[in-house]
């Protein structure tokens, strides 16, 4: 259902040696692709290899990239398994977390400039796992400062795609005006744990979340004020009824929402990262004063990176970087993802050498 929201990768364009010296020196790059399209419809490794393949040009609205490292989000293998990957031309490069460095401009661009450090999320064009990518201007922004950009590559989806769920929730809020309670359902994984210290950031008087139970202590250290573990409890049982103002589900278990719309106060907000956390109509029509939101990234201009940047910069985010391959291990990263319990995100750095974060 979610994936028909989603923008298929175009071809891979080349660029020509008339482009300059940059062009002569680097016609081609290492990428991490997905080699054949898959007619079953399923994951298979071993077509998931890094290749030479061209590197891409630019036009004149959009920067060309020096890939410093990107990340795993599970999006980039269930992709795989959809109608989508039909119509993939192939070999296709996966990826839309990047960071790294600017190489070139196109002529229209003002904002940014040669030597500019950059992160983003390249939704539309994903290649991000690669040496090089071709990304417009306008959702290219100036990456933190205050870490390193692999660990810059671990931020981007996850982060835009909170402060479009939070802004739904009301956020930011005043600090203590009002007493604001959130609860984040599955507060260890990539998305959960910068929604975590996004509520902290943003106001949130008590932050709530779910993770099992070695990670207690990690999503203490995020800012959680309350970690419910799983294995141990309910949270459904044990958060009190209509004591939330906002719930924001990474999980998206069926039968969420209608647990949801239980603890929510009035007028409350219920974001959720999949349709099958939602609540079901007879439960929304019992609460009209609740809304709830299924929804995927559509905010990703820079001024939205900007915001995420600031966050980080002022010490109050920093993405959790569980572990880093190179893009010859592209592979074994999908499978660590495939795996499940991942805690934070997974790194992948265009560069051969290991890169410790």
């Amino acid at each position: 259902f979610w994936l028909k929201f989603l923008v298929p990768h175009p071809a891979m364009r080349v660029l020509s040696a008339a482009a300059g010296t940059f062009a002569a020196a680097s016609p081609t790059m290492l990428a991490g692709v997905l080699t054949e399209k898959p007619s079953d419809m399923k994951i298979h490794l071993e077509n998931i290899k890094a290749v030479e393949v061209p590197v891409p040009t630019i036009s004149p609205s959009e920067v060309l990239v020096e890939v410093a490292a990107s990340s795993v989000n599970p999006v980039d293998w269930k992709l795989i398994e959809s109608s989508y990957a039909q119509n993939w031309t192939y070999p296709h490069v996966f990826g839309r977390d990047f960071a790294g460095v600017v190489v070139k401009v196109g002529d229209q661009v003002k904002r940014l400039k040669v030597g500019d450090q950059v992160w983003g999320d390249s939704f539309a064009l994903e290649g991000a796992m690669a040496q090089y990518l071709a990304v417009d201007a306008s959702i290219t922004g100036v990456a933190p400062s205050s870490i390193t950009l692999p660990q810059a590559a671990a931020l981007p989806l996850v982060g835009l795609t909170a402060l479009q769920g939070f802004t739904f929730g009301g956020g930011p809020w005043q600090s203590g005006l009002m007493g604001t309670v959130v609860l984040v359902l599955g507060g260890s994984g990539g998305a959960g744990h910068v929604a975590v210290q996004l509520a902290k950031a943003w106001g949130a008087t008590e932050v709530i979340t779910t993770c099992g139970t070695s990670n207690v202590e990690f999503c203490k250290g995020l800012g959680a004020t309350r970690v419910i573990d799983y294995h141990k409890q309910d949270w459904h049982s044990v958060v009190p009824l209509q004591s939330v103002d906002f719930v924001y589900d990474t999980v998206a278990l069926p039968g969420t929402g209608d647990k949801v719309y239980d603890v929510l106060r009035e007028n409350g907000r219920f974001a959720t990262l999949l349709p099958s956390g939602l609540a079901s109509n007879a439960t929304a029509a019992r609460r009209p004063d609740v809304k709830q939101e299924f929804y995927l990234l559509n905010e990703t201009g820079y001024d939205r990176l900007d915001v995420l940047s600031r966050l980080v910069d002022e010490s109050k985010m920093k993405p959790h970087v569980e572990c880093t391959y190179a893009l010859h291990e592209l592979a074994a990263a999908f499978n660590h993802s495939i795996a499940g319990h991942t805690v934070g995100k997974i790194s992948v750095v265009a560069k051969q050498e290991s890169v410790v974060v």
